[in-house]
């Protein structure tokens, strides 16, 4: 075997190397996903990321004014395709869910409000390898949860 010929065979192993070592890279990067907007602004009840809300005159409440009715739930997926660039649909509103929830639960807020991302979109990432693919899509499952409250002295309302 000549010179050339074995140096040729050792640069086409080196680039099957560099080959295979991009797609375990590819597939443990999991490069698919989508983005996610949440809003809440036409909700007619104050929401509130922390254990304290306030009401119409601007007062604090916190855990030892308010007393919880209920627990607030609604979940949600986002798409994303070419490495979440194009995420189709528009921001995710909870107003209608927390207006319907809190009214249901006899609440008059929302507090310690989460959102949090499940453990979903099992189908689209069973293939680790085509997550690296920009025509592959991506999805972030979204649960939004939050305690529903009421003032103990409910008389002056949060509205």
């Amino acid at each position: 075997m000549s010179v050339g010929t074995m140096m040729a065979g050792a640069t086409r192993m080196r680039t099957l190397a560099l080959w295979i070592a991009i797609g375990l890279a590819s597939s443990l990067a999991g490069c698919a996903g989508a983005r996610v907007h949440i809003t809440a602004a036409n909700a007619h009840y104050p929401v509130s990321m922390s254990p304290v809300v306030r009401d119409m005159a601007g007062l604090l409440h916190d855990e030892r004014s308010l007393q919880q009715t209920g627990r607030f739930k609604t979940e949600n997926t986002s798409l994303g395709f070419v490495y979440s660039g194009l995420a189709p649909g528009s921001p995710y509103d909870i107003s209608s869910e927390i207006d319907r929830q809190v009214l249901a639960a006899a609440g008059e807020a929302v507090v310690n409000l989460t959102v949090s991302i499940r453990s979903s979109c099992s189908v689209l990432n069973a293939f680790p390898i085509l997550n690296a693919l920009p025509i592959w899509p991506g999805c972030v499952p979204i649960s939004v949860t939050g305690d529903i409250v009421r003032r103990l002295d409910a008389a002056k309302g949060f509205r």
